[in-house]
Parts: C-alpha cells; sequence; structure tokens
C-alpha cells in the first residue's frame, strides 16, 4: 500500500445528518444481495452475500442510481427512512403554537414507530412504547404521562391519539398545530371600538398638554366618565386589567402617561457580563455569520454608484471563510429624474432599495456546503492543487475538489446570528432545519457573542478594502465624497477579486489565534494549514446538493393557482403541461386545505436574483411543478427582480400600469438591450456629494480638419507680395482693388470726374475722349445702344433666314 493509500484510510468518514453506507451494510444491486466490505473514495468494494462469486468494485455513483438499490436490515427488507417535514407550513403561525407543534410530531412518531425521528441507527424502543410489546392504548397513556410530566402539559391519552390520528391522515406538521392559536384575533380584542376611540382621545390630548398629566388609573376614571356622558350605560368599559393590556396593544407605556420617565430616573447600561473566549475545536463546531458594509463604491447594474454589503460565514475552529456573498446596497429613493448624459442607462427614480436578501444567507450557506468552482480569469495560484489542503485526499473522496479554489469545505454544525434583517424571516431557519444545523441568535447590541466574525471583517477592510481606489472609510465625510476621474468596478469584477484574496491572501496568512498552546516555539498556523490538521483526524464527508435540496432553500410565498396561472408580484406564471392530472391543472381554482394564515393557497419558492420562473409544491402528490413567466420570450435572457423594478417605474412614469404585464415586458427587454450595448459614449461616472448638484455635460468637442497634422513650414509657401523681393517673375505690379492708398492721400470730392480708362474705350470701340459722344449720350444708353445693334446684325452672313421681328 503506498503512502497516499495510507494517508487516505486515516480519513474517518462521519456519519451523514441522513445515513451513509458504512462498512459491513447489506445492500440489493442488480437483484442480487451484497455486503459492503469496503469504501475507498468514490468506489465501494460488495461481495456477494450468497458466495461462490467475486467481489465487485463499483463506483459509489452507478451504485446508489441503480434502480433497485437499497440499503437492506437484518431481515432483508429495504430500510425506509423517515419523511422529513416540511416545516414551511408553520410559517405564519405563532411561535408557541409553532414549538408545540414540533414537540407532538417528535411525540407521534415515537408512539406510531417506537422510535424518536432523530434516533440513531440500530437504537432499540423503550420499553413503554415498544410496538411489539405494548398495544396502542398503552402507548398513548404512556405518552400522556410523559408530557405532563416532562413539559408540564395537561393532556390525556385520548388527545394524544387525536394528535397521532390527525398526522396519519394528512401526513404534515400543520396537523399538529392548536387550531386556537390560529383564529383571527382582533388587535383590541373584545373592547368596543368606541371605548378605544375615546382612549386614544384622550392620550392625544395629554400629549398635546391640552389636559393636565395623569397616570393610568386617573385616565381610566376619565374615560368611564366621558365614555358614560357620550353614549350612555349601554356600552361597557372594561375593567383595569383589561384596559392596561389595551394600553400595551395600542403601544402606549403606562409608565409615561403623569410625564417624562426621565424625571424618575433610569438606570444605566446593564452589567457587562464577564468576557470569555469563543473557542472550537474541530471544524464546523461553531460557525459565525455577519454582514457588513465594506466601504467600497461599485458601478450598479443600472449604470449608477452603489455601495457593496458582504456576509460572510467564519469557522471559529479554523478561522477560515468558508463562504462570503457580496451583494449591492442602495436606498429606496434616488431622488429626481435623472437626464440622459449624465451617466446611467435609466433615467426612471429607483422605486425599491436593495441589500442583503434571505435568499442570499441561503445561498451562503449553499456555498459553504460544496467546493468552490474556478472561475475564468482566476489565477493558477488559487487552485486547491497549489495550497496548503490535502488535495489528493479530498479528490479521492470528493472528485469536485478537482476544479476547485483552494478553499475548505466546512458543514456548520452550530450558527451564530445577529438580529439583522436578513434573518428577520423564517427561509434561513427552514433551510438551517433541513440541513441539519442548529442556530443561536446573539444578543442584542453584544458584539462578543460574535467576536471573530466582527474581527475578520476589520482585517477584511484593512487587508482587502483599502486596496481599492473607490474605498472611503467610515468617515461618514469622506462616504458621500465625489470620485473624480476614478474607474467604478461591477459588483461581478469585485467578487472575483474578493473570492480570490481569500484564497491567496486569508486563507495562507498565519493567525495568531492558531498557535500551538502548548509550544510558543512553534510557528503560527494558516487556516489552510488548521483545516488540514482536522480533517485528518475528523474526516471529510461530501454533500450533494439535488434540486430539491436548493428549491428548500429559497425563500417561501403562499399564493392561489387561477385558471390563468400564479399571479405574484404583478407577474403571471404557468405550466405548459396539458394532462388534467399533471402540471398546475390540480391545482386551478382550488384551495391547498392548509389552514392559518395560508388561507387555504399553495407554497411557492421563488429567488429574487430569477425571477422568470417560481416553484409550486403540490403537498398532496408531495411534488414540485416548475412554472416559468408567460411572457418570458419576449424578454429573451435572465434579469433580476431589481431590473423588473427599474423597468416598471418607467412603464409608470409613460402612463402605464403596473397589470399591464406584457408592457413591462417590453420596457425590460429594452432595457436590457442597452445594457447589453452599452452607453453611447464613454464617460467618468462622477458620484454625488450629497451636497452639490450632478456637474453637466462636457459640451461637444469641435471639429478641427487640421488635428494631428505636423507643423507649417513656412520655407515652402509662395513670397510675400509685401517683401521686398525686387523684380522676380512672381512679383505682381498691381496690388489689388484692396490696395491701401499712399500715407496721406484723400478723395477730392470737388474736383471733376476722371479721365476713363484706356482699355475699357478701346473695349466700346471709341477713343479716349469720346465716352461722352458728340450728342450728350451718357454712358448707360451707349450700352443700351450697342446691345441692340449686336442683336440685329446676323453671325457669319447667314442672316437672311433669320426673322429680326422675331424679338
Amino acid at each position: 500500500m503506498t503512502a497516499a493509500a495510507v494517508e487516505r484510510a486515516s480519513l474517518v468518514v462521519r456519519r451523514a445528518p441522513r445515513g451513509v453506507l458504512v462498512r459491513g451494510d447489506q445492500v440489493r444491486w442488480r437483484g442480487s444481495r451484497y455486503t459492503v466490505a469496503g469504501l475507498d473514495g468514490a468506489k465501494v468494494l460488495l461481495v456477494p452475500g450468497g458466495g461462490g462469486q467475486d467481489p465487485v468494485s463499483v463506483l459509489l455513483a452507478m451504485l446508489a442510481s441503480a434502480a433497485d438499490f437499497a440499503v437492506l436490515d437484518e431481515a432483508g427488507q429495504p430500510v425506509t427512512q423517515a419523511e422529513l417535514p416540511d416545516f414551511a407550513a408553520l410559517e405564519g403561525i405563532p411561535a408557541h403554537a409553532a414549538q408545540a407543534a414540533q414537540q407532538w410530531w417528535r411525540a407521534v412518531i415515537e408512539v406510531d414507530t417506537g422510535l424518536p425521528p432523530d434516533a440513531a441507527a440500530g437504537a432499540r424502543p423503550r420499553p413503554m412504547y415498544n410496538p411489539a410489546t405494548t398495544t396502542f392504548i398503552e402507548r398513548y397513556q404512556a405518552k400522556a404521562a410523559e408530557l405532563r410530566a416532562v413539559l408540564g402539559w395537561s393532556v390525556s391519552w385520548q388527545t394524544v391519539q387525536a394528535k397521532r390520528l390527525a398526522y396519519r391522515k394528512k401526513r404534515t406538521v400543520a396537523s399538529l398545530v392548536d387550531q386556537r392559536s390560529t383564529k383571527k384575533q382582533r388587535l383590541y380584542g373584545l373592547t368596543d371600538q368606541r371605548v378605544v376611540d375615546q382612549l386614544l382621545l384622550l392620550v392625544d390630548r395629554q400629549r398635546r398638554r391640552q389636559d393636565t398629566p395623569s397616570d393610568a388609573r386617573k385616565l381610566f376614571k376619565q374615560l368611564r366618565r366621558s365614555v358614560r356622558a357620550a353614549h350612555g350605560e349601554s356600552v361597557k368599559v372594561p375593567a383595569e386589567p383589561t384596559l392596561y393590556k389595551l394600553l400595551q396593544r395600542l403601544g402606549i407605556d403606562a409608565r409615561d402617561l403623569g410625564g417624562s420617565r426621565g424625571a424618575r430616573g433610569q438606570s444605566g447600561a446593564g452589567s457587562v457580563p464577564p468576557f470569555s473566549v469563543t473557542s472550537a475545536t474541530m471544524p464546523g463546531e461553531l460557525v459565525q455569520i455577519d454582514s457588513t458594509d465594506l466601504d467600497i463604491w461599485v458601478l450598479g447594474d443600472d449604470g449608477q454608484p452603489a455601495r457593496v454589503e458582504l456576509t460572510c460565514a467564519v469557522c471559529v475552529a479554523t478561522r477560515s471563510i468558508i463562504a462570503a456573498v457580496v451583494r449591492p446596497k442602495q436606498p429606496g429613493r434616488r431622488g429626481k429624474r435623472r437626464k440622459g448624459g449624465q451617466g446611467g442607462l435609466v433615467g426612471a427614480p429607483r422605486r425599491k432599495g436593495r441589500a442583503t436578501k434571505a435568499v442570499d444567507a441561503c445561498e451562503l450557506l449553499a456555498q459553504a456546503l460544496v467546493p468552490v468552482p474556478m472561475r475564468p480569469g482566476f489565477d493558477a495560484a488559487v487552485h486547491a492543487s497549489a495550497s496548503a489542503l490535502p488535495y489528493e485526499e479530498l479528490v479521492a473522496v470528493d472528485a469536485r475538489f478537482a476544479q476547485a479554489a483552494a478553499r475548505p469545505v466546512i458543514i456548520p454544525d452550530l450558527i451564530v446570528i445577529d438580529h439583522g434583517t436578513v434573518f428577520a424571516g423564517r427561509t434561513f431557519f427552514d433551510a438551517c432545519e433541513y440541513l441539519g444545523i442548529s442556530v443561536r441568535p446573539a444578543r442584542k447590541r453584544t458584539g462578543q457573542d460574535k467576536s471573530v466574525v466582527e474581527r475578520t471583517f476589520g482585517s477584511i477592510k484593512s487587508m482587502f478594502s483599502q486596496h481599492v481606489n473607490t474605498y472611503t472609510g467610515n468617515d461618514p465625510v469622506r462616504v458621500r465624497r465625489t470620485v473624480d476621474g476614478e474607474r467604478l468596478w461591477t459588483l461581478a469584477e469585485l467578487d472575483d477579486m474578493l473570492q480570490q484574496w481569500i484564497a491567496l491572501e486569508w486563507q495562507n496568512k498565519p493567525h495568531p489565534e492558531l498557535a500551538d498552546p502548548y509550544d510558543a516555539y512553534l510557528p503560527e498556523l494558516t487556516p489552510n494549514e488548521m483545516y488540514a490538521a482536522c480533517v485528518a483526524v475528523e474526516g471529510y464527508l461530501p454533500i450533494p446538493l439535488a434540486q430539491d435540496d436548493y428549491l428548500r432553500l429559497l425563500p417561501t410565498a403562499w399564493v392561489g393557482v387561477s385558471p390563468q396561472g400564479i399571479r405574484f408580484k404583478n407577474r403571471t406564471y404557468d405550466n405548459p403541461e396539458r394532462d388534467p392530472k399533471k402540471g398546475l391543472n390540480p391545482c386551478r381554482k382550488t384551495r391547498s386545505g392548509l389552514r392559518g394564515k395560508r388561507k387555504g393557497r399553495w407554497e411557492v419558492r421563488y429567488t429574487p436574483n430569477d425571477p422568470s420562473r417560481v416553484w409550486l409544491r403540490d403537498h398532496h402528490r408531495n411534488e414540485w411543478v416548475e412554472a416559468t413567466w408567460v411572457h418570458q420570450h419576449v424578454v429573451g435572457r435572465p434579469f433580476t427582480q431589481f431590473l423588473w423594478d427599474i423597468a416598471a417605474s418607467q412603464h409608470l412614469e409613460r402612463g402605464g400600469r403596473l397589470d399591464d404585464e406584457e408592457a413591462i415586458a417590453h420596457a425590460l427587454a429594452d432595457l436590457l438591450e442597452r445594457a447589453a450595448q452599452g452607453p453611447d459614449r464613454a464617460a467618468l461616472v462622477q458620484m454625488p456629494d450629497g451636497y452639490t448638484s450632478v456637474p453637466p455635460p462636457a459640451p461637444p468637442a469641435e471639429f478641427d480638419p487640421y488635428a494631428g497634422r505636423a507643423p507649417l513650414d513656412r520655407s515652402q509657401l509662395l513670397p510675400d507680395p509685401d517683401s521686398e523681393l525686387g523684380d522676380g517673375p512672381l512679383v505682381l505690379d498691381d496690388t489689388g482693388l484692396y490696395a491701401t492708398s499712399p500715407a496721406g492721400a484723400a478723395i477730392d470730392w470737388e474736383s471733376g470726374p476722371a479721365a476713363p480708362d484706356a482699355s475699357l474705350a478701346a473695349w466700346e470701340g471709341v477713343q479716349p475722349g469720346e465716352a461722352a459722344g458728340e450728342e450728350g449720350e451718357d454712358l448707360t444708353a451707349r450700352y443700351r445702344r450697342i446691345i441692340a445693334e449686336i442683336r440685329q446684325t446676323p453671325p457669319d452672313g447667314d442672316g437672311e433666314d433669320d426673322d429680326p421681328g422675331s424679338e
């Protein structure tokens, strides 16, 4: 056995959350029964169960894709795995009711099968839940007693029976929700609306200082008197405890009614807990996720500058950045309409802002679970083979590492998040629940709970961001500065640079927290070296993500299905299937049967990064149905929700409506066409400083026909007539009509007419001095007479044929 094979054998493969093949398992393949004798990378060694045949070495992918493949139990029957419940059905249900439904789901599964849903392989049922030795009623009674003792619930065995039968009927966690929690509740409870209006009026009068300050009890007395005076005894005012709850629902603090709370004095900030070092011993044991502004300007897809927001996941054990996502961060209002020629592809104001969303956080999880592929233009040093990672061993286990960048793949066990808007909904929590990842929210305004990722952000800004030409820092004056003559990187270009920097700089830089605590003289390890040391002990588990896995990581929406299809975000989606039992046809004009806030609507998964299609989940058939936008053929290329909003705003400015999606589709196609062609003329994009208006465009340059020609050589020109050249052949004796008169010369207006020109007199056929004629005719009369004589004279003596009177 070679040294590489020995190192590969030393890798310990962990058990997957949903089970993997291990040595000794019984499998069925191609109609025969085999025993797994060993696993070597992507190959599985199978030994026939009956004997008499040679062992078989087969690829794991070929084994798992066989039609009759199954893992067998001791009795030779296929092992059935428990179906993963769809916790997205609990969206919109109160948190306590959803938590109770999940606890009922675990209890019902144990009563029905004898084992809880997360039982380890080979586990045995507890005696009171063993289906072989107990009846259902005995198990109902045992579970009811356990719930009363452990959770303090007041339930009977009949309640446990009803819950189990409801789950067996619909096979969904939503059937275990207490229906009382899904009833529609009024904001004011059972209090009369007239009492609420009178209470708000009294509170408003106190805030306007029209009434004297009073505490809550005095306010309630005034309320009773005013209601009795206005409506009589027919309107009942609730008791004081109910009124206190009503104030709380209205967002009114009863302690503020008597005056300023500051007059009573408030205690300062709470005592800071003792600081402790966040530590982890194995990759993925603790991962911290957070978002921050990179303090960099980039060129947005609309041609306008935008800020960049970074969301990354940091493994505490290895200090590795296992995933990083950058997204543009732009405000919702961009001011006045932008004129043409001032930069940008569009002129309409933006309707909504954008930043990192929950779907981007789910994409972050997907990046952490798979190797990062090499991108076009990446340097060769970014490849995993040029790093400290155990490349040969990882390629033998996961072939995707052959084309991967030098960044480790770490499966998180516990994720620490803050209370940002990215994690506000259920999308991120449902994704973590599906992947078997635990989530622990940090305390509010407590940076120590995620100190590792916070310090990593500072290192990224000092080691990467400040080297970008559009870096502004966190100075509020420099954030809105004008970049004059500087190039703005696009978001894709900045993301490529960041991913390469992570693989080349961060993962290969020695970290002070990765030093050996027992030997101070040993050098500090890099994140890649620390991962290589840990993966040799813990092992590496490749996780292939199928299409259904990616769909469960997307955001959820609840919609209805009309005869035309799915109407979602002012777009219509449909499936071309015509079979009444396939596609969207079974769901058209049909309620889903799900209760609560969903009100019978259907579950739909979507992504704002590609709104051209959505996926509807038919929980009756347990399958996903893909629906495509009906006007996608008009656009003909991918687009985002952000670009759709821009096209919709342009359509509204032209007088259109949001429900005219075909017209918006044409506007979107024109926008994408202009974006693909680029601006008409290249120009520098200037960023507003927040105080001055955008400068007007520069005037167009004038055409210069002599631009780029050599200087004029005056020696090759003709001589200047004013220069003293003597009697050259090119010298003219006549200076022309505009020759300057001699100095001191003046016109004598008193003298008589000047003598006629001799050449003019010769042309006229008279001698000089006879211009006036003997009979005193002037020059004009003489011209008329000569012209008349020329017209009467026949040319060349052939005038006898001419008619002299034809004129």
